[in-house]
């Protein structure tokens, strides 16, 4: 049942393709990031339909925010990681709804970022960190693959904390490490109404990673 809702939901964005959720953003202005690729361009990875739902569902979040900020001037070009990072400040009336379509915007966001269809090479200081992190990078793939393979979570992530130390979590205890000024370095989108299998998804993941979009990821410094 659920792969036939699923089918039929990417059918019905094949005719429609994303139509234009944008009803809220001329109040707001979060606006899609867009993407260095085609959906047919990472075939080998995931199919282009489901690709192409993903990019709806993101860009559905962001709308929702749009229509929730609309009213609150305050926040006027605020990014993903400034709202997150200032969830305190939102009313409590709102909060728990910008939380969670922030999250999985951002989320999203790091996610086709990080995707490439060119084949590229981990090196450098992210490379040294994740072997003095995870012993060797082998090591990390396998426990990378081992939470995703374990968890029932949407998300997966490899983050780095304040004091620079790489780690894996998961949705389910760290919606977006952003919110608690974690760096997201690499996330993978592991939701098992989308993909039942999930170990080959690991497996195609690694082979598709723009290793110098996730090295700049690491470096990245979160605004306080």
């Amino acid at each position: 049942m659920k792969n036939l809702i699923l089918f039929l939901l990417i059918l019905i964005l094949n005719i429609t393709i994303c139509p234009n959720y944008s009803y809220a953003l001329n109040f707001f202005n979060l606006r899609p990031i867009e993407l260095n690729y085609s959906f047919c361009d990472l075939n080998n990875f995931i199919e282009s339909d489901t690709l192409k739902y993903s990019y709806c569902q993101y860009r559905a979040y962001l709308d929702n925010l749009n229509a929730i900020l609309k009213d609150y001037k305050e926040f006027d070009g605020a990014s993903l990681e400034d709202i997150l990072t200032n969830l305190d400040s939102m009313p409590n009336d709102i909060s728990l709804k910008v939380k969670t379509n922030a999250s999985h915007a951002l989320n999203y966001e790091y996610f086709f970022k990080s995707l490439s269809p060119e084949k590229t090479f981990i090196k450098g200081k992210l490379l040294k960190e994740i072997n003095k992190s995870f012993t060797s990078f082998d090591n990390f793939k396998n426990e990378f693959k081992k939470l995703a393979l374990d968890s029932q979570s949407t998300w997966i992530f490899l983050a780095r904390n304040p004091q620079n130390e790489l780690y894996l979590t998961t949705s389910k205890e760290i919606l977006c490490p952003i919110i608690y000024k974690h760096q997201i370095v690499l996330c993978l989108n592991i939701d098992q109404e989308l993909y039942s299998d999930k170990s080959e998804l690991v497996d195609n993941f690694f082979s598709f990673i723009n290793w110098q979009q996730v090295n700049k990821n690491y470096c990245h410094k979160i605004n306080h």
